[in-house]
């Protein structure tokens, strides 16, 4: 098997899987007083520490979700509820995860005023942009870092600077989860009030994330409960895959030269098998993790299947809601025309992922797509 599909889910480390497996011992509920429920708090604490120096903020900061879904939202409603007195004008991308982009399309529904911001045709949006967005009732800007089909990372370290002066009110979110663990996340030094991160995506597991929030008293809790994580996001604390996320940091590192030297050998390999494709996406302004690949007169689907069928997987992009297939929102806001959405499959690469599984999965895909293309002539 040569696993592709990386932007979707990583296949979870061993260090990740062994912290998982002790909770079969580590059961008790972290609320509790006694001595093995004060265990488990420990542990708890110990990952979100992992987590918070990762990003070189304070673990008061980071509050555990269930994802990055759920993160996003509680960072994108509570935000815009938060400062509903101070404007009700919000601005966000055309090519944000479904979670960001149906957050703010409900918060539309609801009497805010949401900008979407168009990228350029490799995919950036650049901070001036967002500055002649905004003005002085902005109370939220969220722009991902590095974009979960193309893997272009986003100017995120320029928004404070560019509206500071302009929008006074304005909090800024910045969705991570393609990027923490690959490259440096530094909320600090961008200047950002919130950080999304997600675990699965770094070979931690499924259901659990987290959301660094710089005050928590700029944010309205979306769940209420029993008051676990300062009233912010309470419910009993998902033991295991937090103790499996903090292992995960632990283990992971950002390598950003590998992973671009990963997606330039298989974008070189694909060149040399193949003719007619197009590589949608910077590649000066890109984490190397994702690679986005056009194939001219193939049906992206079908080449997806073949592709299973000889035991190589990639994607033909988010992940995020159905198994049903709808056409890129990411790419037709790039301005790529019909055909090439159509056609487009997405690699996406690991910290596992080698130079021999791409030279054969480069192989494999030109004669799939070979032939594809002749029984659609």
């Amino acid at each position: 098997m040569i696993y592709l599909d990386n932007a979707a889910t990583t296949k979870p480390c061993k260090a990740a899987a062994d912290a998982m497996a002790s909770c079969a011992e580590l059961f008790a509920n972290p609320s509790s007083l006694y001595g093995i429920g004060l265990e488990v708090e420990k542990k708890i604490t110990e990952a979100r520490e992992i987590v918070a120096d990762a990003m070189g903020v304070r673990g008061k900061h980071v509050y555990f979700t269930s994802g990055g879904t759920e993160a996003n939202n509680l960072i994108i409603f509570g935000a815009a509820y938060s400062r509903i007195r101070l404007g009700k004008k919000l601005i966000t991308t055309r090519i944000e995860h479904p979670s960001v982009m149906e957050s703010f399309r409900r918060l539309e529904e609801n009497g805010f005023s949401v900008t979407y911001l168009e990228p350029d045709k490799q995919g950036r949006v650049p901070a001036e942009a967002v500055r002649a967005a905004a003005d002085k009732e902005t109370t939220l800007i969220s722009m991902m870092h590095v974009n979960n089909e193309t893997g272009v990372i986003q100017p995120v370290d320029e928004i404070r600077r560019s509206v500071k002066d302009i929008a006074p009110n304005a909090l800024i979110h910045c969705d991570c989860v393609q990027s923490f663990g690959k490259l440096p996340v530094s909320p600090g030094e961008w200047g950002v009030d919130f950080i999304t991160v997600s675990a699965h995506k770094i070979h931690g597991f499924k259901g659990c994330g987290a959301a660094y929030i710089a005050d928590e008293r700029r944010v309205k809790p979306l769940i209420v409960g029993g008051g676990q994580q300062g009233g912010l996001r309470p419910g009993t604390e998902n033991t295991g895959g937090i103790m499996a996320f903090g292992a995960a940091v632990r283990e992971a590192g950002p390598d950003a030269d590998r992973m671009r030297r990963l997606r330039m050998l298989m974008k070189n390999e694909l060149l040399k098998r193949l003719d007619n494709i197009k590589f949608n996406g910077s590649d000066e302004y890109n984490s190397g993790s994702v690679l986005n690949v056009s194939v001219s007169g193939v049906r992206a689907e079908i080449l997806l299947h073949s592709l299973e069928a000889r035991g190589v997987y990639v994607s033909t992009g988010a992940a995020c809601s159905t198994h049903k297939p709808e056409p890129s929102h990411v790419l037709s806001a790039m301005g790529l025309d019909a055909k090439d959405i159509d056609g487009a499959v997405r690699l996406s690469f690991s910290q596992n992922t080698t130079e021999e599984e791409l030279i054969s999965a480069a192989e494999i895909i030109a004669e799939e797509a070979e032939n594809i293309r002749r029984i659609m002539r």
